[in-house]
């Protein structure tokens, strides 16, 4: 099948009789014949569930389904998407070891390797990755390369082909962040990455009604990594993952829109008076206009960021201003929502670091969702025109 009937379709296929929508399997323990039958369960000799810290229909539906739409062997679903993470980089380096990290990476990402993993005795070594010479020079005796496809805030486009081509030859491996594209959008996988975890909390789930991470690849690391979930209880439950391939179901549309009304945002809102520069990264003028072409030609997603001219003062008169737009700091979801970096995302680095890597006191992030692109363009405008 070609990727949106997989959309629809991953994670199950319905027998005769099966209900259409799949049932919440709300328990937490199953039950067995006899010693026998758990042990086969338990050994994988025979197909079932033992415990829904170990797994469940729900959260193994889920699972299937991402790793199928990333092209990946198995999946892993997690209670958040720093839980997958925390499980994927602990899978790749469980003892300490020198650990890859993109100056752009996620706040809290960077919190955990900083604040959790380098007081265990793992060195950090933080990398632009748009520095190929400097990545190589960072990946000598490293246990992993992390990076995102799309960055948070500021959506600059990772080469992920020339850090993967770099990572195999250094013999490390490449975990990618691929929230802000979706799937739908980019398979690192494809470009030679080892792992793909998402968020699914954002576009995956799609509605802002859950909290869940996945983290996909062979079968062999996921399994690792499944292990360490089970004995750290960091386990997804039913109904979020119910909830998650609810959402996954029209991720093919909802990743369209989202796309389009972000695009037509940033051409209406760049060059505009009181906006002082717009990331976007398919904006012809934008310096990751190339590498966006080529590893996200169905588009870049509903993310993009905004410099206002007059910093914060400017940034809470928008948000007074506001009429459609709300401020919220999560993102992927249906409805247009603006988040302050400063404040949200990564309020936990020093304000030099934001600075040094492009966050200002006037950069605001927009989760663009589903609206008419005409409505949002006019509360936006409106919004940062009165702004002083």
């Amino acid at each position: 099948m070609r990727l949106d009937s997989r959309a629809v379709h991953a994670g199950r296929e319905p027998r005769a009789r099966d209900p259409l929508a799949p049932p919440i399997v709300q328990t937490s323990v199953y039950v067995f014949d006899d010693l026998e039958d758990y042990d086969a369960v338990a050994d994988g000799r025979r197909p079932g569930h033992l415990y829904a810290r170990n797994s469940n229909e729900n959260v193994a539906m889920l699972e299937a389904a991402v790793a199928d739409l990333e092209g990946a062997e198995a999946g892993l679903a997690t209670a958040s998407g720093m839980a997958a993470i925390s499980a994927a980089v602990s899978t790749f380096a469980p003892r300490p070891a020198p650990v890859v990290a993109a100056a752009d990476t996620y706040g809290s990402t960077l919190g955990l390797l900083r604040q959790d993993l380098a007081p265990l005795g793992y060195e950090l070594r933080v990398v632009d990755t748009g520095d190929l010479e400097a990545v190589e020079r960072a990946l000598t005796g490293a246990a992993l390369l992390l990076c995102e496809t799309i960055t948070n805030p500021l959506c600059r486009v990772t080469d992920l082909e020339a850090i993967c081509r770099l990572g195999a030859a250094h013999g490390v491996p490449v975990l990618v962040d691929n929230t802000f594209a979706s799937p739908l959008l980019c398979r690192p996988l494809e470009a030679g990455a080892a792992a793909v975890v998402h968020s699914a909390t954002k576009y995956i789930g799609g509605h802002s009604d859950l909290v869940a991470g996945v983290l996909v690849g062979d079968r062999a690391l996921v399994e690792r990594a499944r292990a360490r979930v089970i004995r750290n209880g960091a386990c997804l439950g039913p109904f979020e993952a119910w909830l998650a391939v609810r959402g996954l179901r029209t991720l093919h549309l909802r990743m369209r829109r989202h796309s389009d009304n972000a695009l037509c945002l940033a051409r209406h809102l760049d060059g505009r008076p009181g906006v002082r520069v717009v990331h976007h990264p398919l904006l012809e003028n934008s310096p990751y206009f190339e590498v966006a072409s080529r590893l996200l030609p169905h588009g870049s997603g509903g993310m993009f960021a905004l410099d206002l001219a007059g910093g914060r003062e400017a940034v809470q008169t928008m948000l007074r201003r506001l009429r459609l737009v709300r401020f919220a700091a999560s993102l992927g979801g249906v409805e247009t929502t603006v988040s302050y970096p400063d404040l949200t995302s990564h309020r936990s680095l020093p304000p030099e670091e934001r600075l040094a890597r492009g966050i200002t006191p006037g950069t605001v992030r927009i989760s663009t969702g589903l609206e008419d692109p005409e409505d949002l363009a006019e509360d936006l405008t409106q919004a940062i025109r009165e702004a002083p």
